[in-house]
């Protein structure tokens, strides 16, 4: 039995390192205890790791170690707190640790993943951004939550639960989808243990390991695949896949995408000028200004429709203009984005500079243009640029130059911007 502690002292919080438990990343984890009238608590890790050199008996020290000296001085401060509220009625300086142990909040892993979701919604992200993060959260987080345990508090989430979750959802997902959902839940993390809500990150300094990730091809339509869904006829029985295909080319003449098919609105978004006629709509998913001039065949859609863009459901329009696809004897797997990409694909194709295409797709930079097209550019423009500098030496027949918009042949394939 200790003996009552006396009052006549001040509580030490003692921090340090113990340099035989490194990782592999030659990291070493700060532990704690407490030290009051000649008496020691048990010791117990802070989950923080750092590179030795950079440690002085207390505090770390460089470029990055402010957030680290303040989780050390949170703690600090609040087992200070803690002494200070029952030094009257403990025994021994154990029980601080103990009621500070006990009394850290139990948030369980579904709770911080809600409040991202929250903080995402405040933020002012897109519906179907804000719609991906809690799909994830139906379908495979919380039925994952809940077959470990019920509840499953944070503090006792590993990275081998991560591990775990990632090889159930290779079982039916693509990588790119797992690497996207997987990083929602390091996004969870890392947000609580900012706003406190939990002690430690344990993946902090964690990676996942992810399969090779294969290359993607960009599909996208060509012109006179685009021409021969325009030359689809349709019974009276048949407007709802009428209105998908018509859906779908103002797509291919736009790039707009599907969500901001369901957000246009003529009187805001549309407007006339003496030469041209624009759609001038800010991107949902990146908030950049469209700047879309209007081509002559996407402006007789839009009269057609009489402005007013109501496609159904993403899946059941996706299902529509497949069936469209089928009839065109298009042999490609048509979905709605692969108009905003047949459209890019299209200008930069027809000779539009990269940084104009950018503009009209709504990136937020050049980038991130060139990492999607980039691959899809036909070797013409190539070929056009080392003819300038190295021009055959063969007499050639010259040839009168073609206009990238008129009706001829052009690029290998056929296209016309007439009415």
């Amino acid at each position: 039995m200790y003996s009552k502690v006396k009052k006549n002292r001040f509580m030490n919080v003692v921090f340090y390192l113990r340099r035989d438990l490194n990782n592999s990343n030659r990291l070493s984890v700060i532990y704690w205890y407490l030290s009051y009238n000649g008496q020691r608590s048990k010791k117990y890790s802070t989950g923080v790791r750092v590179d030795a050199k950079f440690w002085r008996k207390s505090y770390v020290t460089g470029e990055n170690a402010k957030p680290i000296n303040d989780a050390l001085n949170n703690i600090r401060a609040d087992l200070t707190d803690l002494f200070n509220a029952y030094k009257d009625a403990i025994v021994s300086i154990q029980e601080i640790a103990d009621i500070y142990n006990n009394n850290q909040e139990h948030i369980t892993v579904l709770g911080l993943y809600d409040d991202l979701t929250d903080r995402k919604s405040s933020e002012n992200w897109s519906d179907g951004t804000i719609k991906s993060y809690k799909s994830f959260r139906r379908v495979w987080l919380a039925p994952y939550c809940n077959s470990v345990s019920t509840p499953f508090y944070a503090h006792t989430f590993r990275p081998k639960h991560l591990e775990e979750l990632a090889s159930k959802m290779r079982e039916h997902c693509k990588e790119e989808f797992i690497r996207k959902s997987l990083s929602k839940v390091k996004a969870a993390f890392n947000l609580g243990f900012a706003m406190e809500k939990i002690k430690t990150n344990p993946l902090n300094n964690y990676r996942l390991f992810y399969a090779e990730r294969d290359k993607k091809e960009y599909v996208y339509l060509t012109p006179n695949e685009i021409e021969s869904l325009e030359n689809l006829k349709f019974s009276n029985k048949e407007t709802h896949l009428e209105l998908a295909r018509d859906l779908f080319l103002i797509q291919c003449y736009t790039s707009l995408s599907f969500n901001e098919l369901i957000g246009f609105d003529a009187n805001e978004h549309y407007k006339e000028t003496d030469n041209w006629k624009w759609i001038l709509q800010k991107r949902g998913k990146t908030d950049v200004l469209q700047q879309i001039p209007l081509l002559p065949k996407a402006e007789k859609l839009l009269q057609k429709l009489k402005f007013k863009l109501n496609p159904s459901v993403n899946h059941r329009y996706n299902e529509y203009i497949r069936i469209c696809a089928y009839r065109a004897r298009i042999d490609k797997h048509l979905h709605s984005h692969l108009g905003r990409i047949s459209c890019g694909a299209f200008l930069l194709n027809s000779g539009i500079s990269l940084e104009v295409v950018s503009r009209v797709l709504g990136h937020t930079n050049i980038n991130q243009t060139e990492r999607v097209y980039a691959r899809i550019l036909d070797n013409w423009r190539v070929k056009d640029e080392f003819t300038k500098v190295f021009p055959s030496q063969e007499p050639q027949v010259q040839q009168p130059p073609q206009n990238p918009f008129s009706t001829t042949q052009n690029f290998g394939f056929t296209y016309s911007y007439s009415k």
